[in-house]
């Protein structure tokens, strides 16, 4: 549950966890944004810092981050803003991995375990069967070269959506904010990656004029061009990447047709029009 307050007649976010141990999320999600706060230090970038913490009812308020979410900012933009506001949550990014990142083994049959598992149980009746089973087939098929190769990993955001940034212009330079950091666990940065730019394929009124791996070419490349985010070898792992969210979002849209329209085009022209 997330509910707007007052705290001292300051303007909050209260978040209740609920279910599992809420004393240990809650204890968690505070020293995360602690830890991310002091990785991002007193610049441009940042995160909303808890103002109280009540971990025996699983409770964490944290402050409101100032400007307004990238997401309302994305959705009016023209498409060369578009671009630049993507590379700045690249930036945003890039500074929050930067002192945790490290080279793992990439997990291609984990992460295609993920969907297997999500596939189990049958697909709903509103699901388009036969373009999921051809994309597990497609994605079957990639996971094989990348079994074991390289992949930069880091501590990152777990949930990085422009709905989880905000953007303050009133200020130089201006400020990125993120909220909703709930985890500590080291990832694939390009998973953080492909969850940003799935969600803002999933939101496109129009298809764009030109795709890679499925999301608008000036978004993938302004994000993948972040200086220091990722090198050029980890291109396939974001395309990858990008297959396992498109799908997993798609799955998740049984109230949203629209999205899901959005997404089946996504899921499609990552088929037809791969990237580098």
């Amino acid at each position: 549950m997330v509910c707007e307050i007052r705290l001292n007649g300051r303007r909050a976010f209260l978040k209740q966890f609920h279910g599992g141990d809420r004393a240990a999320m809650a204890l968690a999600a505070a020293a995360r944004l602690h830890e991310a706060a002091g990785i991002l230090g007193p610049g441009p970038d940042g995160v909303a810092l808890p103002l109280l913490v009540l971990p025996e009812h699983g409770v964490i308020v944290t402050e409101a981050a100032p400007g307004r979410a990238l997401s309302a900012l994305l959705l009016r933009a023209r498409s060369s803003r578009r671009a630049a506001l993507v590379g700045r949550a690249g930036q945003w990014l890039e500074h929050l991995c930067r002192d945790s990142r490290e080279l793992g083994t990439f997990g291609a049959l984990y992460w295609l375990g993920t969907l297997d598992q999500r596939l189990a149980g049958g697909l709903p009746e509103w699901a388009d069967q036969a373009l999921v089973a051809a994309h597990m087939a497609r994605m079957r098929t990639e996971a094989e070269p990348l079994r074991g190769i390289s992949v930069a990993r880091a501590t990152a955001h777990g949930d990085l959506t422009p709905d989880n940034l905000f953007l303050d212009e009133s200020v130089t330079p201006s400020r990125l904010t993120g909220i909703d950091m709930q985890h500590r666990a080291s990832a694939p940065i390009t998973r953080d990656m492909a969850r940003l730019l799935v969600w803002l394929e999933s939101r496109r009124r129009r298809p764009a004029r030109e795709t890679l791996n499925g999301i608008a070419a000036t978004e993938h490349a302004a994000l993948a061009a972040t200086p220091g985010l990722i090198g050029a070898d980890q291109l396939p792992i974001l395309r990858f990447m990008i297959g396992v969210m498109a799908l997993e979002v798609y799955l998740d849209t049984a109230r949203q047709p629209l999205r899901r329209q959005a997404l089946a085009r996504c899921l499609r022209d990552w088929a037809l029009r791969p990237g580098p």
